[in-house]
């Protein structure tokens, strides 16, 4: 069987650059002295606190491309002049916002990212990670949850992370807007590094209101795909104007749980996709998901890929160490090792056939039925 890797070149150096990075980022921890670094790490969220409060007061949608003083500043969102000028000094300098003259501010080139209207905003990924939602189990349920194993949200609140969204329709709207900007962070290229010529039809399982999906489409025209998540995410998708009709057309929405039943299978060149799920999903919740693909596939022999972290066996970098505890915190979900992935995989009825690498943090598991 052939590879299904492509931009074998563009995603060796990604790699390459991804290491360097990575290497980079521990300097500081090598280079400060160990008391200096433990304060810095207990005073961490005075800087993401600050940068919460500017993004909720639409500091920079307000700068826009101008800049102005604090007073102004201050007259046109009904704030305290020296408390906002205090705020803002903090934030540039750590790089966001800049101080051109006196009390005088203007957006830098981070700061952009969190208007609203920038076409690559993640504003709605810096109000959900410091939403009270999300961040007091960090400080009231996490120790608690290292004695009893409980997840610290469900604890915190009485419910897990998708039943509370469930409930709680604004969250949930922000919650999908920040999903939504994940592709801000990540960019698009990675889905180039895969051979999607193979296939006619994708089933994206739990893909949002199809973003991502569109992408692939606009890319691949002998492509159609359908997108499958939660009713109430299905009921927001709106894209008209946005995509072409033509991509549109190839594209239908279908509303279920995956806990339940899954769409079926049409022929055996059918490729479900996974991005981002199972990481959030316990070893018995996996499983059932898996059991209910295994029943929808019927008589075809479809395909399968899951775009995950392929976590390191011991020594895990920063970035996926902090992935791994954010599902630690709202959910039964873990980042798993190839080990772990190869053990959930195990008796499923599908098998892993490749890993293929990408530009992105995080592998694309390539499985068919067996």
């Amino acid at each position: 069987m052939s590879s299904f890797q492509a931009n074998r070149f563009k995603v060796r150096l990604y790699q390459i650059a991804l290491k360097l990075a990575n290497k980079i980022q521990t300097l500081p921890t090598q280079l400060t002295p160990p008391p200096f670094r433990l304060l810095q790490m207990s005073s961490a969220f005075w800087q993401s606190r600050a940068l919460y409060v500017a993004t909720r007061l639409q500091i920079a949608e307000t700068l826009a491309e101008n800049s102005l003083t604090t007073e102004d500043l201050a007259k046109q969102l009904n704030l305290h002049e020296d408390h906002l000028y205090r705020l803002l000094r903090m934030l540039a300098a750590f790089g966001i916002f800049q101080e051109t003259t006196a009390r005088s501010f203007t957006n830098s080139k981070t700061s952009h990212y969190l208007r609203a209207d920038h076409p690559q905003s993640i504003r709605a990924m810096i109000l959900l990670h410091n939403s009270p939602e999300m961040s007091v189990p960090w400080f009231e349920a996490l120790e608690d949850s290292l004695r009893t194993g409980k997840i610290p949200f469900k604890q915190q609140y009485g419910a897990d992370l998708f039943a509370y969204l469930d409930t709680h329709p604004d969250f949930a709207q922000l919650f999908a807007n920040a999903m939504s900007s994940v592709e801000h962070l990540t960019g698009t290229a990675f889905l180039q590094d895969f051979n999607w010529s193979a296939f006619s039809h994708l089933i994206d399982i739990g893909g949002s209101t199809g973003h991502k999906t569109l992408s692939i489409l606009q890319a691949h025209p002998q492509l159609t795909a359908l997108v499958f998540d939660r009713p109430q995410v299905i009921a927001q998708a709106n894209w008209q104007g946005i995509f072409p009709a033509e991509v549109l057309a190839r594209m239908s929405l279908q509303g279920g749980d995956m806990f339940t039943s899954l769409p079926p299978a049409e022929t055996d060149q059918d490729l479900y996709v996974f991005f981002a799920i199972f990481h959030a999903l316990s070893e018995a919740q996996s499983q059932q998901v898996l059991a209910n693909l295994k029943i929808a596939c019927a008589q075809h022999r479809p395909w399968v890929l899951i775009g995950e972290v392929v976590a390191a066996e011991s020594q895990l970098d920063s970035t996926i160490a902090s992935f791994d505890m954010q599902m630690l915190m709202g959910t039964q979900g873990r980042e798993r090792t190839l080990s772990e992935w190869q053990s959930l995989f195990a008796g499923s009825g599908f098998s892993l056939v490749e890993m293929i690498n990408s530009r992105s943090f995080a592998k694309l598991l390539l499985l068919r039925r067996n």
